[in-house]
């Protein structure tokens, strides 16, 4: 894939009006979605109410964009399961259409500096976000915000390539949350995302109405994993993103298949 998208300057030019209507109600729709659920929590935890209309219609601004979102949940998936959710990266709509696919309540990892921006931090407190600091404790301190959010029914969002990448295919993986996701003994649920790339890549500024499509393959089990199986499960993640987003390619069979560590305890 190429860094401009495919995109010319007049292809551009031409979008750049329905870009501005778009983007500007998907953002007025979700000050309008944010300003409905504060009266609610003033009564109950956020997790309590917000598959009832708030997450789900997170989702809704692609609609805006003439962008249908497609979900195709694969049989293995446990759609009940509290899991760590690891998308690939390409689109500053990317939290969008993870609200629009996973079935469960969840929040998402932050920079520490983040929750503390007028109005924008209040809205991250109030969806449970886990503040990433700086320090040496810090996997320590995740790990235990992944265990205490699981333990309300509430999933975690996070993207293993930690920025966007410029051509769409699947980046490189960093180590530290599938290493805090074992440290939690909490399962990891692939979110694998086609299309996203072309509705507005990082750089670009306006929308190309596209089909998002969707793959939830079932999650990997992390509870008997230890560090030396870290390689192999970022490997697997890797491979089982890679195939269907740049190949189109169903690969459940990496997330099921035990790891080495599992094979060596069978067969001792």
């Amino acid at each position: 894939m190429a860094r401009n998208a495919g995109r010319t300057r007049l292809g551009n030019a031409l979008w750049a009006p329905y870009s501005v209507a778009a983007l500007g109600g998907g953002l007025a729709w979700m000050g309008g979605l944010w300003a409905s659920a504060l009266p609610f929590t003033l009564f109950q935890p956020f997790e309590k109410f917000q598959m009832k209309w708030v997450q789900p219609n997170v989702a809704t601004p692609l609609k805006f964009a003439l962008s249908k979102l497609e979900v195709d949940y694969d049989p293995g998936f446990d759609k009940t399961k509290m899991s760590v959710f690891m998308q690939n990266h390409v689109s500053m709509l990317d939290a969008g259409i993870a609200c629009g696919s996973i079935p469960v309540p969840l929040c998402g990892l932050e920079n520490a500096a983040h929750l503390q921006i007028p109005g924008y931090g209040w809205l991250l407190r109030m969806s449970n976000a886990i503040p990433v600091r700086k320090g040496g404790r810090r996997y320590e301190e995740i790990a235990a915000a992944f265990e205490e959010r699981a333990s309300r029914g509430i999933s975690v969002l996070t993207f293993p390539e930690a920025h966007r990448t410029l051509d769409g295919n699947v980046g490189k993986f960093k180590r530290g949350v599938f290493k805090i996701s074992v440290k939690s003994n909490l399962p990891i649920a692939p979110l694998c995302v086609r299309g996203a790339y072309k509705l507005l890549p990082k750089g670009q500024f306006t929308i190309r109405p596209t089909r998002v499509e969707v793959y939830m393959p079932p999650q990997i089990d992390t509870t008997d994993l230890s560090d030396d199986d870290l390689p192999e499960l970022m490997e697997r993640v890797h491979e089982v993103m890679r195939s269907w987003v740049e190949d189109g390619v169903r690969r459940p069979e990496l997330c099921t298949a035990p790891f080495g560590s599992q094979r060596n305890a069978a067969e001792s």
